[in-house]
């Protein structure tokens, strides 16, 4: 018998505001970016990479799907630029990306790091 995927859907949005670049700055939704391999070989399914929820940009124009997402390999949550190069990361395992604690400007990102609100319905 095939296992069933017992993950519950991604139904929260994430909202990203204050960063130093103004185009990481918006509303963020659960991706629907298709299954694929990540490069730490996790199958993503729907809403989720690398075992954990991911999200995309609510206007779409990130070139990174998804735009908010975990690294394995960095124990690391990261948040892309529209040209898909990472700008923040918090070294963290937590189950979401935490919004209690200050993020960090990574290689591509502009100062100040930006803060994030967890919403569970759409905000908009």
């Amino acid at each position: 018998m095939a296992e069933c995927d017992k993950t519950p859907s991604n139904t929260l949005y994430i909202e990203v505001t204050g960063s130093g670049l103004p185009e990481v700055d918006g509303l963020y939704v659960p991706s629907t970016a298709p299954p694929t391999k990540s490069d730490a070989n996790v199958m993503s399914s729907i809403g989720y990479w690398n075992g954990k929820m991911a999200w995309d940009r609510a206007d779409g124009k990130a070139e990174r799907s998804p735009a908010i997402s975990y690294s394995i390999g960095f124990t690391a949550w990261r948040i892309c630029r529209l040209d898909g190069h990472l700008a923040y990361t918090i070294v963290c395992d937590d189950e979401l990306p935490p919004s209690d604690r200050e993020w960090d400007v990574y290689k591509m990102g502009v100062a100040p790091a930006p803060k994030i609100t967890i919403h569970k319905r759409d905000p908009r």
